[in-house]
C-alpha cells in the first residue's frame, strides 16, 4: 500500500488526464530535473560519463574539461527534454541494463534525423528514469531491445 497518499493522488489525477498507464504516469510525475541528474551524477557531461581520452590529460586539464562539457549540458536543457519526451513515447523501460547509450542515441538520431550529444541521451534517459549502469564512457540502460531494433 503507498505510503504517500498526496503522491498517488496526483499521479492519479495525471494518469486520468493523459490517458497513461498508472506506472507510466508515476514515472513522469517523479522524474527528476536536469539540474537534479547532473547534482546526482557529478561525472556527467555533453560528452557522456567522464572526458575524452583521460588517460593523456592533466588533472587540472580533466577538472577543466569537465567543467566546461558540464556547463555545455546545462545549457542543452531543451534537447535533453526533447530526448526525454522522446524515450517516454518510444522505448518501454525493462529491468536488466543492457542497452548502451551511445547505440540507442544512434538509433534515435536516425529515427528522428537529429543529431544529440552522448551526454544529453543520458541525462535525458536518466530523467526519465531508466534503470542503468555505467560503463565509461557511456551507461547501460534497462530499454526494451524489442521496440530499438522496431525503430531500427
Amino acid at each position: 500500500m503507498t505510503r504517500d497518499r498526496r503522491r498517488k493522488v496526483e499521479v492519479r489525477a495525471h494518469q486520468a488526464a493523459t490517458g497513461t498507464p498508472y506506472l507510466v504516469a508515476r514515472r513522469q510525475i517523479t522524474s527528476p530535473t536536469l539540474v537534479e541528474v547532473m547534482q546526482q551524477h557529478p561525472l556527467l557531461s555533453r560528452f557522456g560519463i567522464g572526458v575524452y581520452d583521460p588517460l593523456r590529460k592533466t588533472t587540472e586539464q580533466r577538472k577543466a574539461e569537465l567543467a566546461a562539457d558540464r556547463e555545455r549540458l546545462a545549457e542543452d536543457e531543451a534537447m535533453v527534454m526533447e530526448t526525454t519526451a522522446w524515450l517516454r513515447e518510444n522505448i518501454t523501460p525493462i529491468k536488466t541494463p543492457t542497452a548502451s547509450s551511445y547505440y540507442v542515441k544512434h538509433v534515435m538520431e536516425r529515427t528522428t534525423r537529429t543529431y544529440v550529444a552522448n551526454g544529453v541521451f543520458i541525462a535525458a534517459a536518466l530523467i526519465a528514469g531508466y534503470p542503468f549502469k555505467y560503463e565509461q564512457p557511456n551507461v547501460l540502460f534497462g530499454m526494451s531491445r524489442r521496440d530499438l531494433k522496431r525503430m531500427n
